[in-house]
C-alpha cells in the first residue's frame, strides 16, 4: 500500500532558494479600505486534462489582475482563496507537476515580469494565498521563488480561517474545503493528507485522456468544473454509511477506470482505487465523531455532492469566531448572501469556465468594503472586439436548510455592552433540537455574543434554556425556542426584541406568535 507524507503532497514542488528576505509590508495607508478574493483558477501545465487551458483564460486572469492593479490605492490586499494552481486534475498514470513547472508553462502570470509580481508591486506585498484541495500543501518556502523586484512575496496563510482586518475578526475566509467530506485534508490514512475527492479527480482525467479527441481540451468541453470532476448529485440518496464505497464505484462506472489502475502519486509512489476504498472505508465515521453525528456528516457530504450546506459550515465559523461576513471558494458557485441567516456569507464561484460555457458563466470574483463589510460580486467578461470588462454579477442567496425542510432555529444574540459586570454561565440545556454553536461561558462585561439552537428532524422545533450568573445581582435566566406547528415563538429572562425570518422586529419584548427561525436579542 503506498504511502506518502505530507510534505509530498506539494506535488513535486522542491524548496526553493530564496532570492533574499522578504521586504517587511509597510503600514496599510489610508483609503485602502478594499480586500478582492479570488479563488479556482485551477492554473496547471496546460495539459488537455486541466480546466485551465492558458490560451483561452489567460486573458480573462490578466484582466482581473490588472484590475486590481488599476485600484491598487483602494485595495487593502488581494486573498488568493485556494485552488489558485491545480496538482489534481492529471491522468493517474502521470505524476502531477511541480509549481515551478506549472509556473514555467504560464510566464504572463508567474514570470519575473507576469502578472502576479506587478500585483506584488501595485500591492506594496499585501497578496496572501490561502491553499484549497487542489493546491493542497502549497507552504511559504514553496512559493517564495515568486517575487516582486522589490522583494515582495506572496504570503502563505494554511490555517483553518483567515482574518484580514485581524485583530478585527469580523470578516472571515477560507477556501471551503475543509468542511467538505471529500475534499478537506485527511490525516487519517496512509495518503494523508491526499483526501478521498483527489482520486476521483484522477479517474476523470483519466476518462478525458482517453475520449478527448487530438487538439482538443477539457476547455472545449461543457458543464465541466464541477469541484470533484464529475457531477455527484446522483449521490444524494447515498449520504449515509456507505457513501465513500458508493462513490469511489460511482467513479469507476462513470469513468471506466479500473479498480487496479495505478494512480502515480505526487511522490512517485502508486495506489489505486481497490486501496482507495479501502483505506477511507472509516471516512464517514470519522467525520461524525468530529462534527458531532451523523446529521452534521450529512452535511459535510452533501456540500460535496451537491454544494448544499456549506453555507451551514460559514455560519457556524463565523459565529465560533465572532466573524459577520464570510468569504468561501470550492463550490464554483457564485452566491450573494444568505437568505434567513444570521451573519453574511458570499461565495467567489469559479474563475476558469469552459470555452463552451462562456456566456452562461463567467469568472466571478469578489471585492469588500472594509468600512462597511459590504461584499460586491464582479466578472469578467469577453467581447467580440477581443478586449474584456470588469462588471458587476449577480447571484443568488445561499440558504440553511433546503426544502422540502424549513428551518426551526433559534438565533441568540446577548448584549452585555450596557451590564455591571460580565456575565458567567452556569447551567445551559438544549430542551428540543442541538446547540451548532452555545452559549459561551462567559460574556465579558462590555461585548455582544451569538449563539444558535438548531431543530432536529422532526416536529419540536427548537428550544433552549441558558442561565448566567453576575456579581452582586439576581442570575440571568434566558429562554427561548421557535416550536413548529400552532404553537407560539417565546423568549423570556430579559428585555428583549425579537423577529422571525426576515421580517421587522417585533415591538420591544414581544415574539412574534408564528413564523421560523426565530431571531433574538436580550439585552442584560
Amino acid at each position: 500500500m503506498a504511502r506518502i507524507n505530507r510534505r509530498a503532497v506539494v506535488a513535486g514542488v522542491g524548496a526553493s532558494a530564496l532570492a533574499g528576505p522578504a521586504a517587511a509590508l509597510p503600514p496599510i495607508a489610508p483609503g485602502r479600505n478594499k480586500v478582492v478574493f479570488i479563488s479556482d483558477v485551477h492554473i496547471g501545465d496546460n495539459s488537455p486534462t486541466v480546466w485551465y487551458q492558458k490560451d483561452f483564460h489567460e486573458p480573462f486572469l490578466t484582466a482581473l489582475l490588472d484590475h486590481v492593479i488599476g485600484q491598487a490605492e483602494q485595495v487593502r490586499e488581494l486573498i488568493i482563496l485556494g485552488d489558485f494552481i491545480d496538482f489534481w486534475t492529471y491522468p493517474p498514470r502521470r505524476r502531477p507537476p511541480a509549481l515551478r513547472e506549472i509556473a514555467a508553462a504560464n510566464p504572463a502570470i508567474f514570470g519575473p515580469k507576469g502578472k502576479l509580481a506587478q500585483t506584488l508591486s501595485a500591492l506594496k506585498g499585501r497578496v496572501t494565498w490561502i491553499p484549497g484541495n487542489h493546491d493542497m500543501g502549497i507552504t511559504q518556502r514553496d512559493v517564495d521563488f515568486l517575487v516582486s523586484r522589490e522583494g515582495w512575496r506572496i504570503q502563505v496563510r494554511d490555517e483553518e480561517a483567515y482574518f484580514p482586518l485581524a485583530p478585527d475578526r469580523r470578516l472571515a475566509c477560507s477556501h471551503g474545503h475543509r468542511w467538505t467530506m471529500f475534499n478537506a485534508p485527511d490525516l487519517s490514512t496512509p495518503l494523508a493528507p491526499l483526501p478521498l475527492g483527489h482520486f476521483v479527480t484522477r479517474s476523470v482525467a483519466y476518462m478525458l485522456d482517453r475520449d478527448l479527441p487530438p487538439g482538443r481540451s477539457v476547455a472545449n468541453l461543457p458543464d465541466q468544473g464541477a469541484p470533484n470532476g464529475i457531477e455527484l448529485s446522483k449521490l444524494a440518496g447515498s449520504i449515509n454509511g456507505s457513501l465513500i464505497e458508493s462513490a469511489v464505484n460511482y467513479a469507476v462506472k462513470v469513468t471506466g477506470i479500473s479498480e487496479a489502475e495505478p494512480i502515480l502519486l505526487p511522490d512517485g509512489r502508486t495506489t489505486n482505487l481497490g486501496e482507495v476504498k479501502l483505506n477511507y472505508r472509516g471516512l464517514w465515521a470519522r467525520w461524525a465523531t468530529a462534527v458531532g453525528g451523523d446529521l452534521s456528516a450529512a452535511k459535510a457530504a452533501a456540500a460535496d455532492v451537491n454544494g448544499r450546506y456549506l453555507a451551514w459550515f460559514a455560519q457556524r465559523l463565523a459565529l465560533q469566531n465572532g466573524a459577520e461576513l464570510v468569504v468561501f471558494g470550492h463550490t464554483h458557485e457564485p452566491k450573494s448572501g444568505l437568505k434567513d441567516g444570521f451573519i453574511n456569507y458570499v461565495n467567489t464561484g469559479f474563475d476558469c469556465p469552459s470555452r463552451a460555457d462562456i456566456g452562461t458563466k463567467h469568472p466571478t470574483f469578489i471585492e469588500v468594503d472594509t468600512t462597511t463589510l459590504t461584499p460586491r460580486l464582479r466578472q469578467v467578461t469577453a467581447a467580440s472586439d477581443g478586449t474584456y470588462a470588469i462588471e458587476d454579477a449577480s447571484a443568488p442567496a445561499d440558504t440553511l436548510v433546503y426544502a422540502p425542510n424549513f428551518d426551526f432555529s433559534t438565533y441568540v444574540t446577548v448584549d452585555n455592552t450596557q451590564g455591571a459586570g460580565d456575565l458567567v454561565r452556569r447551567t445551559s440545556a438544549e430542551v428540543h433540537g442541538r446547540y451548532v454553536v452555545g452559549p459561551p461561558v462567559v460574556i465579558p462585561k462590555g461585548h455582544v455574543t451569538r449563539f444558535w439552537i438548531q431543530d432536529n428532524a422532526g416536529t419540536r422545533g427548537s428550544e433552549g434554556v441558558v442561565t448566567y450568573d453576575r456579581a452582586g445581582a439576581p442570575p440571568v435566566d434566558l429562554r427561548f425556542g421557535c416550536p413548529t406547528g400552532t404553537v407560539a415563538n417565546f423568549a423570556s429572562g430579559a428585555a428583549f426584541q425579537a423577529r422571525v425570518g426576515g421580517k421587522d422586529w417585533a415591538a420591544p419584548n414581544t415574539a412574534p406568535k408564528l413564523g421560523h427561525p426565530l431571531f433574538v436579542r436580550f439585552s442584560v
